[in-house]
């Protein structure tokens, strides 16, 4: 009886401490104002409208398709001006203006997640028949970026695909990649590779970039020059020097004999000669 009127008065009173905590719920505050407003700081002026800089952005709408899978190395691909390009009120090209670009190098998709790709240049815009503009693309090199939330939604997919599905990891391997395709009225992002200078209306400037030199580089030639002077032949290898031999000794003189010595005149006498008599006739 007592273990029931412990749990009823347990009971009643967590009941009441929700209901306190229920009537004590409020909205929050506002937050407080900030202390600054913000602030907006707005594009700045060209410092000279009558110069379009280098590197200036400019659209083209392309005429002819794009596709890494059908483009081949050499094409020409043909499109057109966006919007008309305008320096100090002085129209240099229309909208609709024709341009090209030539795709050099195509990758077509390949096995293994390989997706395609394509490497264009485009040509110089004409201006007025009179000047070109060199044109650069933002891109050069065409491919299919992936954000690092799709490569790792698809390392996921790939992983339990070859946890669940026998034989899954071969699917992977073979797995053909996706091809590079821009259609016709696709717009291509460029910028200007000169600058435009329009000071003078009559007489507008193409001014192409200054060439970059770097102090510490030596100047490159495309031959060897002649040395003026005469190498210094090499030195001849020394020879070893021979070693000194002992000069060979001399025989010793026979000893003359007892009877040689006995008879003066055979000692005066020489070899093979007859003694002279001494006696008178």
């Amino acid at each position: 009886m007592k273990y029931r009127a412990s749990h009823a008065a347990l009971a009643i009173g967590l009941t009441s401490l929700v209901l306190g905590l229920a009537t004590s719920v409020h909205a929050l505050p506002p937050p407080a104002e900030p202390l600054t407003k913000p602030t907006y700081t707005p594009s700045p002026a060209p410092a000279n409208p009558a110069i379009l800089p280098i590197g200036s952005p400019i659209d083209f709408v392309l005429d002819d398709s794009i596709s890494s899978s059908k483009s081949k190395a050499g094409e020409i691909v043909h499109m057109h001006l966006g919007h008309t390009l305008v320096v100090n009120g002085v129209t240099l090209a229309a909208a609709n203006t024709p341009a090209t670009l030539t795709i050099l190098n195509v990758h077509a998709a390949a096995a293994s997640d390989n997706d395609g790709s394509v490497q264009i240049s485009i040509q110089p815009l004409g201006l007025d028949g009179k000047r070109i503009l060199p044109i650069r693309a933002i891109h050069e090199f065409l491919t299919i970026e992936h954000t690092g939330g799709q490569l790792s939604t698809r390392a996921a997919t790939d992983t339990i695909t070859d946890i669940f599905i026998p034989y899954g990891v071969f699917y992977t391997l073979f797995r053909k990649g996706h091809n590079f395709v821009l259609p016709p009225g696709a717009v291509l992002r460029a910028v200007t590779a000169a600058t435009v200078d329009a000071s003078d209306p009559s007489a507008i400037a193409i001014v192409p970039p200054k060439p970059i030199v770097i102090t510490n580089d030596k100047p490159h030639a495309d031959f060897t020059p002649a040395p003026f002077y005469t190498a210094v032949p090499p030195q001849p290898r020394r020879t070893r020097s021979p070693r000194p031999t002992t000069p060979p000794t001399q025989p010793p003189t026979p000893l003359p004999t007892p009877e040689a010595s006995a008879s003066p005149s055979a000692e005066l006498t020489p070899a093979g000669v007859a003694p002279t008599p001494t006696g008178t006739g």
